[in-house]
């Protein structure tokens, strides 16, 4: 394996390289917050006054393999990273992984009060986290209000100001699966307050939530500026409760957010497709509760995305300090069963990084593309016996129908390391390939 800090440092030159020069490959705050000032009208741009609602949606349908084998031990499945998620409990399958129903629009005829909801009914971390149904189907409610020249205000139910990979629509990437950071570091799984300690620090116990898919509740104060023709700079910043897409805040404290950006536009495309240079920073900072103690949290990163003439690049570092997710442990002894829980190490002392990098091109303009992404992930870094180094590339191809509706191939290379533990290794030897097949309809 690649030495970590070799990676840490790749990915932090090529995303300070662009941040340095000052110079996004779509606004996603502004996309999703907001409902456009201007709209084509008869060929001209007018002023948007339609308080009509807009329906939409997408759904994911598609197959899985996961090549790894799987290491049982008294009827205790010890291979969860051979399993796919987010139920656990096969290798490969059918899936219907997204089926989203979204209603938008604006409340005045002045553009005032925009308003957004989505709701989830396919199978996910959202509805059923390692195979423990949540009955959660509501992932956005949220209201803005656009009056002021310099500020929009959002309140409700949304994705906070973060990481890229985080906060860009779902629907529009080609990858099936979050890079290893983004899926282990920042899509949040959250625990019962009463959760069992392992070890001092360690806390186990079956998800009683959704996990937090990039979103929080609370108020968000975002802008995008223009400061020259084709150059902007989207400045936000967000207080949540820390409490994902629950409704109940254990901690008693608050979850702070902080963003910023700066686009160079090319002048073409929109959305996940505007042809621009991106360059952004991110942070987040909050406490959860575990047995009634205080632990904190904490999240920070950088990168850049680039969007023209068919070619993406895009690179993000991520830093994690203090709760971190270590993995889903089977706690049902039956050979032919699985009950999975949830396990955090909380110390303030853990540390983890991670990153990637993703080069896309569209061979065929606007039909076919071809994509690779290394990531990587170093958990526990702290920790002699605890650390577990993972690396993932990921071969892509796919074919766009119009805009993303599309079908998605990807094959994942993926590894893992326990560097300082050989009882540990043998059990992440049990990893292999993943092979995944998506199709995925925007109405």
């Amino acid at each position: 394996m690649n030495s970590p800090k070799i990676n840490k440092l790749f990915l932090s030159l090529a995303a300070i390289s662009v941040l340095s020069i000052g110079l996004q490959a779509a606004d996603w705050l502004t996309i999703a917050g907001t409902e456009p000032t201007f709209v084509k009208k008869d060929g001209k741009k007018v002023l948007n006054s339609n308080t009509t609602p807009h329906v939409w949606g997408f759904i994911q349908v598609g197959y899985r393999n996961d090549y790894g084998t799987i290491l049982q031990k008294n009827g205790i499945n010890k291979t969860p990273f051979a399993m796919l998620p987010p139920s656990l409990d096969s290798q490969s399958g059918f899936e219907v992984n997204r089926a989203r129903l979204a209603v938008r629009g604006m409340i005045d005829k002045d553009n005032t009060l925009n308003y957004f909801f989505m709701t989830e009914f396919g199978e996910d971390g959202i509805t059923k986290p390692a195979g423990h149904a949540t009955h959660n189907y509501l992932t956005d409610a949220s209201l803005t209000y656009t009056g002021f020249d310099y500020v929009n205000i959002r309140l409700g139910q949304f994705k906070y100001p973060g990481s890229e990979e985080g906060l860009r629509a779902v629907f529009a990437s080609s990858y099936r699966s979050f890079s290893s950071a983004g899926s282990q570091l920042l899509l949040e799984r959250f625990l019962p307050n009463d959760a069992k300690q392992i070890k001092p620090g360690l806390f186990q116990a079956a998800t009683e939530e959704s996990v937090g898919a990039f979103r929080d509740r609370g108020i968000e104060l975002f802008h995008t500026q223009k400061i020259q023709p084709n150059i902007t700079v989207t400045v936000a910043g967000m207080v949540g409760s820390g409490t994902g897409m629950s409704s109940s805040n254990a901690a008693g404290s608050l979850t702070y957010y902080g963003y910023l950006a700066g686009e160079y536009l090319f002048g073409k495309g929109r959305g996940y497709y505007t042809e621009s240079f991106k360059g952004f920073a991110w942070y987040q900072n909050g406490k959860r509760q575990l047995n009634n103690q205080d632990y904190s949290r904490e999240r920070y990163g950088l990168g850049v995305n680039y969007f023209h003439n068919g070619l993406r690049v895009g690179a993000e570092y991520i830093k994690a300090k203090g709760m971190i997710y270590n993995g889903a442990k089977d706690v049902d002894s039956n050979p032919y069963g699985v009950n999975w829980e949830y396990q955090i190490a909380a110390d303030k002392k853990n540390e983890a990084d991670g990153g990637y990098i993703n080069v896309a091109y569209f061979f065929i303009p606007k039909k076919w593309e071809a994509m690779v992404r290394y990531d990587y992930l170093n958990r526990l870094t702290n920790s002699t016996l605890g650390e577990r180094d993972f690396e993932t590339t990921t071969l892509g191809l796919s074919y766009h129908f119009k805009g993303p509706t599309r079908i998605d191939l990807n094959y994942a290379f993926r590894s893992a390391d326990a560097p300082n533990n050989p009882k540990a290794q043998k059990v992440l030897d049990h990893m292999d390939n993943l092979l995944s097949i998506q199709a995925t309809y925007k109405f």
